[in-house]
Formats: C-alpha cells, structure tokens, sequence
C-alpha cells in the first residue's frame, strides 16, 4: 500500500525533527505561543504539517487534507480520501520537555478510517493500523490485553479544552477511582489511545477530541482487537468528539459503571 509507505515516511522525517529542534534548548520549557487561552503552539507544529503535507501532495495530489493547523485542504471534488493529521499531539508536553508527545498520520475513505500512523520519537515506537491488516508496533503485531475485571484496569483520560466537558471528565474520575486500579492523565489523547492497543493502558476515554486527535488512534485500536465507541455506546467516529476504548470485556464494564454514573447525576 503506497498510502501506508508515504505516511511512515512522513511519520519519521517529523520524528526526527521533534527531536533535532529539542536539542536546541536546554532541559525544560522551550519556545511556544498561544492559540487560545490555554492551547499551545511551536513552530515544530506548524513545520512538521509541512513536512506531511509535502509528502501527501507529492504522490496524492488530489486527496483532500484535514490538519489541525491548516485546516481542510479539498482536493479533487470526487475523491473519496481525505488525509487527517495530527502534526504534533501533546504540544504542551513537548514544549515543556516532557517526552510524551507523538505525530498522526491517518487515511480516511468517505468516513471511515483505513490506514493509521502514529510516532512517538522519544521512544522509537512507531504504530501502524491499515483495515484488515492488523496492528502493530515497531513491526510486531499488538493485541489489546485481555483484563477481566474492570477494578485490575489501568484506567488513562484527559480533559482537552472545553471547560465544561473537561469538569465532567473530573467528576467522572472522582466516580471511576475506587473502581478501578489507578488512573493516569498523559497529556497526549493519541498516546492514550494506541497504548490501549498494546495493554499498556486497559482503557481510555474522553469527550472532547479533535479529528486529528482520533483518526489514527481509531484503526489502530479496531485492528488491536478493542471495543472503541462514543460514550454513548454508539460506534466511534473520527468526525464525533468522544471516544471509550479498551477491550471488549473491560468496555463492557465501564460502560455498565458509566450508567451508574448518570443514574447517580440524574437523581
């Protein structure tokens, strides 16, 4: 698949460049602007967008782009594929010298996702999903771990930006606490999710991602073996905010636990 090759490639040339512009400032924060009153921006962001989309444009010149700095590029008017990318997710964390950020790279046709890449340089991991195909990591196939009960789950969230819903992701955590082993925030929702794919993680959710922040994790996640839906329990869509995901047997439970939740707000 020439799409999966161009996506890898793209992946690592990124990659690379996290790690050349962090050598140019000593250990700690680095060189960031705001895009909002918290969300935070580097030039890496900006130049790795670049970087992919060059390497999209070079051998698929008519697919539309989806990036979260430039926004939606259209192609040709009858493509049916659109390119979503992530040039660098965990901006704060990369800012601030914390190496727990990565690049996403996915392929979506019509809405549905076939191909996901995701690199973390910092650890040399490269994850890569394409439908039908399965998942791996660094070359090796990954299977979500089969947990069986939901208070053994390691249980990884985030809050994103949206104030309210990011208080709703708190509350919830107060809930999910003493019903589950522990919990982690990491700071980056794409690292979240395809740690999920490999066990590292039994679950993870949120509700306010980005396309960007859920394309490749998607598929990566499906051809793991996990159950990925909105918290709705509807099937997870790149296009819809968000996600649950973890094996089938712990999403199951949380789901159950979910409802308890809301049984418990409504009264």
């Amino acid at each position: 698949m020439k799409e999966r090759e161009v996506a890898i490639a793209a992946a690592l040339e990124v990659g690379q460049l996290m790690l050349d512009w962090r050598k140019d400032f000593p250990p700690g924060p680095a060189r960031m602007e705001y895009k909002d009153a918290k969300d935070v921006v580097t030039e890496v962001d900006t130049r790795s967008e670049a970087i992919i989309i060059n390497h999209i444009r070079q051998s698929f010149p008519g697919h539309h782009i989806l990036a979260e700095e430039g926004g939606l590029q259209s192609g040709e008017a009858d493509s049916a594929y659109t390119w979503v990318i992530d040039p660098l997710d965990g901006t704060a964390n990369y800012a601030a010298d914390l190496a727990a950020s990565c690049v996403s790279i996915a392929l979506a046709e019509g809405e549905e996702i076939i191909l996901g890449v995701v690199y973390n340089p910092f650890r040399d991991e490269l994850f890569v999903g394409e439908k039908g195909k399965g998942s791996t990591l660094n070359g090796q196939p990954i299977q979500v771990f089969p947990t069986q009960k939901l208070e053994k789950a390691l249980v990884c969230f985030d809050l994103g930006y949206d104030e309210e819903k990011a208080l709703e992701q708190l509350r919830q955590a107060t809930f999910f606490r003493p019903r589950v082993r522990s919990m982690r925030i990491l700071g980056s929702g794409v690292l979240g999710l395809v740690n999920v794919a490999l066990g590292r993680f039994d679950l993870f959710y949120h509700q306010a991602l980005k396309p960007w922040d859920l394309a490749a994790a998607l598929v990566i996640l499906q051809e793991a073996g996990a159950t990925v839906t909105q918290n709705t329990g509807e099937p997870a869509n790149y296009l819809q905010p968000s996600i649950i995901a973890a094996s089938p047997l712990i999403h199951e439970q949380f789901m159950q636990a979910l409802a308890e939740y809301h049984r418990g707000v409504e009264r």
